[in-house]
């Protein structure tokens, strides 16, 4: 497989898993026994890896989301504890989710090896997201290191999503609407009116295109048999999580 077609092949399914495991009955459970409910389930979860940091930090790296929003679950977790707890505790739920999802799959650990060996070659770049997870500690459990790698995947396409966002002058409330309409832009917590659509899709493929580039570079850091698995194992894990 080249790294152009195990480009392809994952970038809807991880970033799917992502919206699926973040919001799954036992991450929420997890959260909630070391005291994180509501925004920081998300806000915290996700952004925890950045530090106890100011707002404005939070705000950058989660780039397509109404500042407000950010900055109200930044401070919720906070008030609940301390940042990188919130981190900790979701990586605990993220690999109580892999062990009641997909741990019976065969060839975890080689899906984890291949995609770690991707991880130390794409070295961040205004990526703090992607560097936060990267340096998390990867469990023992092949489930939830390949929960965990999944993660990483996600943030390392974001960060350069927002990166080709940028350099095509999309506007964040743009890019969501663009890539998921108007409701999704309410969920990011944008107001109305919304721009057409239509009208932003050419300079979105766009910064799909250079999206996906980046990604079909990093994933020459491994052998065509490696990324056939990592393919497959991206797609056999959608296929149970998500249907």
């Amino acid at each position: 497989m080249t790294p152009e077609e195990v480009a392809a092949a994952t970038a809807t399914p991880v970033g799917a898993l992502g919206r699926s495991y973040f919001f799954a009955d036992v991450v929420r459970e997890t959260m909630a026994e070391s005291g994180f409910t509501g925004l920081p389930g998300y806000v915290g979860a996700r952004g925890g890896v950045l530090g106890d940091v100011t707002s404005d930090v939070v705000v950058s790296a989660f780039a397509l989301f109404n500042p407000a929003i950010v900055e109200m679950g930044w401070n919720q977790t906070k008030e609940q504890g301390s940042p990188p707890d919130a981190a900790a505790a979701f990586a605990v739920g993220l690999g109580r989710w892999a062990a009641d999802t997909f741990a019976h799959l065969d060839g975890l650990d080689e899906f984890a090896a291949a995609t770690r060996t991707v991880f130390d070659a794409a070295v961040p770049m205004s990526q703090a997201l992607y560097a936060g997870w990267r340096a998390m500690p990867v469990p023992d459990d092949p489930a939830a290191a390949t929960a965990l790698s999944l993660q990483i995947l996600r943030e390392l396409r974001f960060g350069f999503h927002v990166h080709a966002l940028s350099a095509v002058g999309m506007a964040p409330v743009d890019a969501v609407v663009a890539q998921s309409g108007p409701q999704q832009a309410q969920m990011f917590g944008w107001s109305e009116p919304f721009p057409d659509p239509e009208s932003l899709k050419a300079a979105h493929r766009q910064a799909e295109e250079i999206t996906s580039a980046r990604m079909n570079e990093v994933y020459k850091a491994i052998d065509a048999s490696q990324r056939a698995h990592v393919a497959a194992t991206v797609g056999a894990i959608a296929e149970i999580a998500l249907g």
